[in-house]
């Protein structure tokens, strides 16, 4: 018995069924082989399904990195994350009895909260009270009996493992196939796969080849490109078309030919990526577009021939266009905008006949040249030539310059791989040293002088390559017979050297210091340059008439005689201004401030200024005449005194009488004046004007008395005067026969009247003229008793000239038109007879006097004196010009000694 009674009314645990035990372990090892299973086929899954999807993503597109290491931490994370957890819950959560029926019971209810019973009282302890241990068995039993109708397997929970296990098997089938039909592309991915942040390079089975595509890629700035894409060697694929885009741009595509792929997009200004697609092929290539590489500066350096003696020439070029000596050596140095890769150039020797004139490149700028189109032909030589590259530089070594034109194009690549937009051409034109040129300036091309005058002139000289000297050469030229040798020389006048261009040699000539006589001489400028078998240029001739006293003499009378013409014509011409004048001064006061009288008094302003300007001009003429007639020496003072008067005067008319009349026709036409004051004004300049016409009359009258006595000089010339004064009475009238004929004097008009008081004042002197034409041929024939002149003398008594002059004024004085024409070309036709009887003699130049005596007034002596003093003057100007004169002989001669 047992020694504690309640003890003893405690029961043992009852053990379960062995046949439910069996079938419990049968249903989870069940459970967790399948659980196990899922959980590895899960993980099978992720690791395939990842490599997959690598191997996919990478024959469409360049999968990124970050992209490959998110697919791979998924992929191994069903295998190291989901597969331990999912074996820890099926497997370690479901080891025990109780939980296995926990897990029945979600199928079977009813069962499994029976089986979990019969679980919890197979460890139950009690007392006698309670169920006992036979009871708790057979409950055991009871339930086991029921646990073995049923199908535990449907217990299981959903299970996945076939359809997993058929997914895993299509993927290593896949994955497999991947690497055993595409090998390279497998492998390749599995690297990528295995090692996401490695640099392995995508395997495609389009290969395109960008390795001599430069990155980034430079175009031209603004401009539409093509790039060109090649497959490569190993590409197995060869797709027809390609396609790519810049940017976002639209995509562009280009066939497959000659195994590339061309593409040609519009101009682009902004960095951007050109994205390239051909079948699994994807690139990205960086493009920049750049400014072509410009030419900045174009320079040329010559050596010119040896015999030139001069430096290296450094010239632009940058017009494309240089013009070169022949015999030259050139070198060209273009400097780029960028630094360059290449270059090449050559040499173009065109043929004369390609040779072709464009227009001129600046007409305004003007002004400007012609140049040669760069054109070739199939007669042109080319030849390569070896350019130097030092960074943006560029030069051509050495070219020789011949006698034809050459051409020379380059063209350059910087080191982008862009081209400039054209290659550069240039003309060079070949050009010979041309002779040089000379002139003698400072003096007309025909001068009349003095023996002893002094003529200063300048000699110019110019060459294009360096003048050697320059001078003068003289020869000369007898216009009548003579056993004289004429003169002839020559004079070295400058040096030069191989860089002057041009050289002046101021120079002054004086015939009496080579002892030149009166003659016709020639004279030139010459010039010699450097280059051999070029010979002596010389100017164009300078004609010096050098004269003797009397030849002189003739000469200034012939210009006395065009100077006293002027002087009439400008008479004449401010009679008619005056005689306008006098036509609006008759107006009314009134009338003459109206807008078309303004315009006649401006018009009348504008004459006698041109006037006034001739006369001042005709002034200066008399001032150089009446200088050369005091350097003459032989012209009689009586002579020279009504020359000196006659200039005085015209000085005082153009600078104090014609000025002064000018000014009141100013006046007159004020826009303050009143009417009165316009008049009186323009009465003003009338009565100015009448007091210049007397001068002007006496300055003429003076002329004429002075021309009178230097025809006194010859009888020849003063009957041809006087046979020249007859024709213009007959001119006179023929003028204006249609205005005169018929007409009484009083009915002619004012300028009429004028000119037929003129004429008669005219014929009246002609008469007068005549009559001491006879007289001084009287004289001279009881000094000379040479019968030519008695003869003549004779003829003019018989034939009553002068009673048929006198006769002619009446006729002119009365407005006989046609008797005065007719009478006045009679005789002087009659005297132009009478003046080549006469020329006859031999000595007609010396013949006849001025028949006026001198005076021996004190104003006589003191214009006597004048003369002497500007004799003595100009003697001693020339003695000084041609003592400077001598000294430039002294220093050429130095020059010539030391040319030879």
């Amino acid at each position: 018995m047992p020694d504690d009674p309640s003890e003893s009314n405690i029961h043992q645990a009852t053990p379960m069924p062995e046949e439910l035990r069996s079938q419990l372990n049968q249903f989870k090892k069940q459970l967790w082989r399948i659980k196990i299973t899922e959980a590895i086929l899960s993980g099978c899954f992720g690791l395939l399904l990842s490599f997959l999807l690598v191997f996919g993503l990478d024959r469409f597109m360049e999968t990124p990195q970050f992209l490959r290491l998110i697919i791979l931490i998924l992929g191994v994370s069903l295998f190291s994350i989901f597969a331990p957890y999912w074996i820890r819950r099926w497997v370690f959560g479901h080891r025990h009895e109780n939980q296995l029926a926990r897990l029945i019971s979600q199928r079977y209810p009813k069962l499994g909260d029976r089986l979990l019973g019969a679980v919890e009282l197979q460890n139950q302890k009690g007392k006698s009270d309670n169920l006992s241990p036979e009871l708790r068995a057979a409950a055991m039993r009871t339930v086991a009996e029921d646990l073995g109708k049923r199908d535990l397997s449907n217990a299981l929970p959903a299970t996945r493992h076939r359809k997993g296990a058929l997914i895993v098997l299509a993927l290593m089938i896949l994955a497999g196939t991947a690497l055993i039909t595409v090998p390279d592309a497998g492998i390749n991915a599995l690297k990528r796969w295995l090692m996401p942040l490695s640099n392995t390079e995508r395997y495609t089975f389009t290969k395109l080849d960008l390795s001599n595509i430069p990155s980034p890629y430079h175009v031209p700035y603004g401009e539409s490109f093509t790039i060109t894409i090649p497959l490569a060697k190993n590409s197995t694929h060869h797709p027809k078309t390609a396609r790519a885009r810049y940017g976002q741009g639209e995509w562009i595509e280009a066939k497959l030919s000659d195994n590339a792929y061309t593409f040609t997009f519009p101009g682009q200004r902004a960095q951007d990526t050109l994205h390239i697609e051909a079948d699994d092929a994807r690139h990205a290539l960086a493009v920049e577009p750049a400014i072509r590489p410009a030419m900045e500066n174009l320079n040329a350096t010559i050596k010119l021939p040896s015999y030139l003696q001069r430096p290296d020439v450094h010239a632009d070029l940058r017009s494309g266009y240089l013009t070169v000596l022949e015999g030259s050596q050139i070198s060209i140095q273009a400097t780029l905008s960028r630094d360059i890769n290449t270059a090449e150039g050559s040499v173009i020797t065109l043929a004369k006949e390609t040779e072709q004139t464009a227009p001129s490149l600046e007409k305004a700028q003007s002004s400007k040249t012609t140049s040669k189109v760069n054109t070739e032909s199939s007669k042109d030589k080319r030849h390569s030539i070896s350019l130097k590259i030092s960074g943006r530089k560029i030069t051509t070594p050495e070219i020789a310059i011949g006698d034809h034109p050459l051409l020379i194009p380059i063209k350059w690549t910087d080191i982008y791989g862009l081209e400039a937009d054209a290659p550069l051409k240039i003309r060079l034109e070949s050009t010979q040293d041309q002779k040089p040129s000379t002139y003698i300036q400072g003096i007309e091309r025909q001068h009349i002088m003095l023996a002893e005058e002094s003529l200063k002139f300048d000699v110019l000289a110019e060459d294009d390559y360096g003048i050697k000297s320059c001078g003068i050469a003289w020869q000369g030229e007898f216009t009548k017979p003579t056993s004289a040798k004429p003169a002839k020389g020559e004079l070295t006048l400058k040096k030069g050297s191989p860089t002057k261009a041009t050289l002046n040699a101021p120079f002054i000539f004086s015939p009496a210091n080579f002892n030149i006589p009166p003659q016709k001489l020639i004279l030139r400028s010459w010039t010699e340059d450097y280059k051999p078998g070029h010979t002596r240029v010389y100017s164009e001739p300078i004609t010096l008439f050098i004269l003797t006293r009397n030849e002189h003499a003739q000469m200034l009378k012939n210009q006395f005689d065009r100077a006293i013409g002027e002087l009439e014509d400008i008479s004449r011409k401010e009679q008619n201004l005056n005689d306008q004048n006098q036509r609006l001064e008759r107006k009314e006061a009134s009338d003459l401030q109206k807008e078309t009288n303004k315009k006649n008094l401006q018009a009348q302003q504008d004459g006698e200024r041109a006037n006034r300007e001739r006369m001042e001009k005709l002034t200066r003429l008399m001032e150089k005449l009446f200088k050369d007639a005091v350097r003459n020496g032989e012209i009689d003072k009586d002579i020279l005194k009504k020359m000196n008067s006659v200039q005085q005067t015209m000085k005082e008319l153009a600078q104090e009488d014609m000025p002064n009349i000018e000014q009141k026709l100013q006046e007159a036409q004020s826009q303050r004046n009143t009417p009165q004051k316009t008049k009186k004004d323009l009465q003003q300049a009338i009565e100015a004007q009448k007091k210049a016409l007397a001068k002007m009359k006496q300055a003429l009258k003076e002329a004429n008395d002075a021309n009178r006595n230097f025809e006194a000089s010859t009888f020849i010339n003063r009957l041809k005067r006087a046979a020249s004064e007859e024709d213009s009475i007959a001119i006179t009238f023929i003028d204006s026969i249609n205005k005169m004929i018929g007409l009484e004097f009083d009915d002619l008009d004012p300028v009429e009247q004028r000119s037929i008081k003129a004429a008669y004042e005219q014929q009246k002197q002609t008469a007068k003229d005549i009559r001491w034409i006879q007289e001084d041929l009287a004289h001279y024939f009881a000094r000379t008793q040479k019968e030519e002149h008695k003869k003549l003398v004779e003829l003019m008594r018989s034939s009553r000239i002068n009673e048929a002059l006198e006769i002619l004024a009446s006729h002119v004085a009365t407005n006989i038109s046609y008797g005065s024409i007719t009478e006045s070309k009679y005789w002087a036709e009659q005297l132009r007879k009478w003046a080549k009887q006469l020329s006859d003699d031999k000595n007609n130049s010396a013949g006849g006097g001025d028949g006026n005596g001198g005076g021996g007034s004190q104003e006589d002596k003191d214009f006597e004196f004048m003369l002497k003093v500007m004799r003595m003057i100009q003697k001693e100007q020339d003695i000084r010009t041609r003592t400077r004169a001598l000294e430039d002989f002294k220093r050429s001669l130095k020059l010539t000694n030391s040319t030879k």
